[in-house]
């Protein structure tokens, strides 16, 4: 018999025939009509070509071939009523769903110590996975689930079929070793466009906002080094007389981890929007609602 021929709803009808061996008990329990069961149980006799239930001293008697699909049907049953009707959603207390995060090397640094305490003070089984893939290959993974969520600065993710939420805004500073002989007590405009600069060019393309902004001001840097990674800057800032022009959380973040100043940039710094991005295949899903809720708690300034 092919699958197709058969109707799902008759194999409720031969479960109630098999537990109550009656028509009339089989119709109340099911909430249908007599004469329903009855052309149900024709149906189920011309499909499995079998009378399955044959009445003997007024009650309803399976066949042996019945006998054998009966618990087979009830299996059938409990599985779509259990794990596909009554689908309880998604319970952060017990899943040990893996979650892939897009971010940068500094996003990872400065987004995923808070946000591991917040995910496994709810959620201790979650197991986390962060990439930082280039551009090109960051919608494709988000389209095709490979990626949850992408958190950070993203500006190319602007196809249709994309959520985005703001978590706060950032701005630029300057990085430099605290005895750099360039500098005195300020950063002036002078000392910033005499000093040698290193610069990160990588996939958040961040970089590409403090470059136009100051070709508009007509800012010229020296730019002597050019590295992918801003935690590159950890070790070559206080070794060097570099300075480094980087998003806020950026330096706060490199200078916990060596003797580094930060200073505001001579000029007004432009700023931008750290986000957090997901697909539309996700925007329903109960897990990464969750995973959103939590990102969005943490790192908004009103968030909790």
């Amino acid at each position: 018999m092919d699958i197709k021929e058969l109707d799902m709803n008759l194999l409720t009808v031969f479960d109630a025939l098999f537990e109550t061996g009656s028509v009339t008990m089989a119709s109340k329990q099911l909430e249908l009509s007599q004469p329903t069961v009855s052309y149900g149980l024709a149906k189920l006799r011309e499909s499995f070509n079998d009378p399955l239930f044959i009445r003997i001293d007024n009650k309803m008697q399976p066949t042996p071939r019945a006998v054998i699909m009966a618990p087979q049907v009830k299996r059938v049953l409990e599985i779509v009523k259990g794990d596909l009707l009554n689908f309880s959603g998604f319970d952060p207390a017990t899943s040990a769903r893996e979650y892939t995060f897009c971010m940068s090397d500094i996003g990872e640094v400065f987004f995923l110590p808070p946000l591991i305490r917040r995910i496994w003070q709810e959620s201790p089984l979650t197991r986390l996975r962060t990439v930082s893939p280039p551009p090109s290959a960051l919608t494709a993974a988000l389209e095709d689930g490979v990626i949850d969520l992408a958190v950070g600065y993203f500006p190319d993710l602007r196809k249709g079929g994309f959520y985005q939420q703001q978590l706060f805004e950032s701005t630029f500073v300057c990085i430099a070793d605290r005895n750099n002989a360039g500098i005195r007590a300020k950063l002036t405009l002078k000392s910033y466009v005499e000093a040698a600069h290193v610069t990160v060019h990588f996939e958040g393309r961040s970089h590409e906002l403090i470059d136009r902004h100051l070709h508009t001001m007509k800012v010229a840097r020296r730019v002597v080094l050019t590295v992918p990674h801003f935690m590159t800057l950890v070790e070559i800032i206080p070794q060097t007389d570099l300075i480094a022009t980087v998003p806020n959380e950026v330096a706060l973040q490199i200078a916990k981890l060596n003797d580094i100043a930060i200073y505001p940039l001579p000029f007004e710094a432009p700023a931008f929007a750290l986000k957090q991005f997901w697909h539309k295949r996700n925007h329903d899903d109960p897990a990464n609602q969750w995973l959103r809720n939590l990102v969005r708690s943490t790192f908004q300034p009103d968030g909790d």
